[in-house]
């Protein structure tokens, strides 16, 4: 919240308005949903929805992406990244394996996930966000992708 005092100057007829900041509460550990997010905030949400959508698809089948504003392009999803503060990041291919980059602002995200087939059903599907594959024989996983990263 910002508070603001005004003052005139001598001899002018301006109106100078100079904030004042004050105190923020404590944070009590419930999101305020008055409070704007963070690209990272969003880039778990849309990890979050794809694992949700693959879990029950066949093994020859993969989240894709369809871009219906942008005439009617769809293509598989490979991976997701961010850009703090406000920019998400699609890496995928195209039918015909064509790389793509979709870089988008959080206030443009608008994606339709569908099903598309896997240019490689031999090998087990890329988990979006982190892999665990690398790291199945000790049991760890790495952690999720950080800002602007991609998977190996």
């Amino acid at each position: 919240m910002v508070n603001t005092k005004k003052k005139r100057k001598k001899n002018e007829d301006t109106l100078v308005v100079i904030p004042q900041t004050m105190a923020l509460p404590e944070y009590d550990g419930e999101e305020d949903p008055e409070v704007p997010y963070l690209a990272s905030d969003m880039y778990k949400r849309i990890v979050m929805l794809i694992h949700d959508f693959e879990a029950d698809m066949p093994e020859d089948l993969q989240a894709g992406g369809r871009l219906v504003s942008s005439g009617n392009i769809t293509f598989s999803i490979q991976d997701v990244g961010y850009w703090d503060p406000n920019m998400i990041v699609f890496y995928g291919e195209l039918s015909d394996g064509s790389k793509v980059e979709l870089v988008q602002h959080l206030s443009q995200v608008n994606l339709l996930l569908v099903a598309v087939k896997r240019s490689d059903p031999e090998t087990p599907r890329r988990v979006i966000g982190f892999n665990v594959q690398d790291n199945e024989a000790d049991g760890t996983e790495e952690p999720p992708l950080t800002e602007m990263e991609t998977a190996p």
